[in-house]
């Protein structure tokens, strides 16, 4: 009887190790993105502050396909945890809007990194796109957001107001775009080219992902066999 008993126990661990494993790895591959190499955010001045129901829009170039997310700097605390910043991707235009979300903590725990994320946009590589904030408070009390900018040589790529007549402030938001692959075997692909990058020949490509694979193994191995024992 103790037998049946430890092996029904066995089975039902083995169950939600598997189960739990499957979720790890289905959250994993969601956040795998890649952010453009190219900019570096920077936390530079002047604020530029987003009051309540104003509208902040900025127009960038993807550089890749699949664009999928917006980084972006902001000025602690941030907004109130009830606070909406309404985010939207339009056209070069700013007219056509293509997504819409809103602007959340990055889950990197930065206190200054947020991320507007929405659905890819496939064929964005070498398009002009509009990133436009609006922010639209719960209570009355929230005076603004603070974004952090950078100096931009660009005139058509500077931080409008929307509401005070189109006037550009010579400056550009503390934004950077990030990209996906279409498969997730390509995205494992980038992470260990990137991670690699720096690291010996031994360590890199190949051998990288064996040693990360291995690793894997063995250490599901060894739960299971803790799991029977």
């Amino acid at each position: 009887m103790s037998i049946k008993k430890h092996l029904t126990s066995s089975k039902i661990l083995l169950t939600f190790f598997a189960i739990l494993t499957i979720i790890i790895f289905a959250k994993f591959f969601t956040l795998l993105d890649f952010p453009d190499s190219s900019i570096i955010l920077e936390k530079s001045d002047p604020i530029l502050k987003l009051r309540p129901s104003e509208s902040f829009s900025q127009k960038f170039i993807a550089n890749r396909d699949n664009l999928m997310k917006v980084e972006i700097l902001l000025r602690a605390p941030g907004p109130k945890p009830n606070d909406l910043v309404r985010m939207e991707i339009a056209d070069e235009n700013c007219k056509k809007i293509i997504r819409t979300g809103k602007l959340e903590k990055s889950y990197l725990n930065s206190d200054n990194l947020f991320e507007f994320s929405f659905s890819k946009i496939p064929d964005s590589n070498s398009k002009t796109f509009c990133l436009i904030a609006t922010f639209k408070p719960e209570k009355s009390t929230s005076k603004a957001i603070q974004f952090f900018t950078q100096s931009n040589k660009q005139p058509l790529f500077s931080v409008q107001n929307s509401s005070s007549d189109g006037d550009l402030t010579g400056q550009a938001l503390s934004t950077r775009p990030v990209y996906a692959n279409d498969h997730w075997w390509q995205n494992l692909s980038e992470l260990s080219q990137r991670m690699s990058q720096y690291k010996p020949w031994f360590l890199k490509d190949f051998f990288n992902m064996a040693i990360i694979t291995l690793f894997i193994i063995l250490s599901a191995g060894f739960v299971v066999i803790i799991i029977l024992l």
